[in-house]
């Protein structure tokens, strides 16, 4: 799993490419939290265009992710869920938990 870092407008965005599973989970939880933590933060969103596969380990993941944005006034997003990774969710019936942008012509 590879993570980059972008911005679009007010929005902070972490690229993620590759799969996310239990054996790499810790480096984006690591990486999303770091940049929650630098504070000032009034958009995230995970970009997951170039992910094919989600455990629930990531799922996970994402769920703190958000959960810690929200305790610091900021909103959370996904963008470009491949087809795969939104049937995870659905599953999950995450799907309606998160806000999902099918890009950043989405972002408001």
């Amino acid at each position: 799993m590879d993570i980059s870092f972008g911005e679009a407008g007010s929005h902070k965005i972490v690229r993620v490419m590759g799969d996310v599973d239990l054996y790499n989970v810790g480096d984006l939880k690591r990486s999303v939290f770091e940049l929650i933590d630098e504070g000032d933060l009034e958009s995230l969103v995970i970009d997951m265009a170039n992910v094919n596969y989600i455990d629930s380990s990531g799922v996970g993941a994402l769920v703190a992710a958000q959960k810690k944005m929200k305790t610091q006034g900021g909103k959370f997003g996904l963008m470009g869920l491949t087809e795969d990774v939104l049937n995870i969710l659905k599953l999950a019936t995450l799907d309606q938990f998160f806000k999902i942008y099918l890009n950043e012509t989405q972002l408001p």
